[in-house]
């Protein structure tokens, strides 16, 4: 947390492995979360990490896919929204994750979820939708150019008349984002970018253990992607109470 926001956390220090630029803030993180992982996991494991890669035995009967900072640009610019994210999984698909674990370093919240436990979070929050009613939906699209649709065309998501009620916000974390939808703090996400398995693992099993559910955009399996740090399939997630099916044709047309 010291090098939030800093020139020297900024500093570039090599390319990840993910395809992104390395700075000293997301060495330090992935090297205190590789330490601690050496020192305390009980069991032998892979580790896919976005900076170092896969790193451990491939024979391993555990993947641990870790993200130190998701939502590193708002960490290096001082913007305090970004998470550190765990998951487990007990085979190479994203099917296979059965512990999920998210922490708002700035606030320290944190968002849990497991096949048994269920969801559970720090937070004390009721969930203000219920039903079918969407008033807020998270849009993670960090490159404008990429994209073609409006505001306007994300509210079509959500029949007439209850567009005009319809907020969007952006936060700059797709774990953060996944987690507040698995509160149902929010009603949908909406993430038209092919995204790694490393940022969306943990706020996948959230979602689902929640009541929610999410599916790819592109009309690929989301649940079949592998854990790599490839980036794959753009995808929609929606809170318990919500129709996917009836809101995911309109999430994929709004990608033409």
């Amino acid at each position: 947390m010291a090098l939030v926001g800093t020139a020297s956390g900024r500093a570039i220090v090599g390319m990840g492995k993910g395809g992104d630029q390395t700075v000293e803030l997301d060495r330090v993180a992935e090297e205190a979360m590789l330490r601690i992982l050496g020192e305390r996991a009980p069991e032998r494991h892979r580790v896919v990490s976005e900076e170092i890669g896969e790193l451990g035995p491939r024979d391993a009967s555990r993947v641990v896919l870790v993200d130190p900072v998701d939502g590193s640009l708002n960490a290096k610019r001082g913007l305090p929204t970004f998470s550190t994210v765990v998951a487990v999984a007990a085979g190479r698909s994203m099917e296979d994750v059965f512990v999920g674990y998210i922490e708002d370093l700035p606030t320290r919240a944190w968002y849990a979820a497991g096949r048994t436990e269920g969801f559970t979070m720090s937070r004390l929050v009721e969930p203000a939708s219920v039903g079918e009613q969407i008033e807020l939906i998270l849009l993670e699209a960090s490159q404008p150019e990429r994209h073609e649709f409006s505001l306007a065309d994300v509210a079509r998501l959500v029949d007439e008349p209850a567009r005009a009620g319809v907020r969007v916000r952006s936060l700059g974390s797709l774990a953060l984002a996944l987690g507040q939808v698995a509160s149902g703090v929010a009603d949908l996400l909406l993430a038209p970018v092919p995204s790694r398995a490393v940022d969306i693992a943990a706020g996948l099993q959230m979602v689902r253990q929640s009541g929610g559910g999410a599916a790819a955009l592109d009309e690929t399996e989301l649940w079949k992607q592998p854990l790599d740090l490839e980036r794959r399939a753009p995808f929609v997630a929606w809170r318990a109470g919500l129709d996917g099916e009836r809101l995911l044709p309109r999430a994929r047309r709004l990608l033409g």
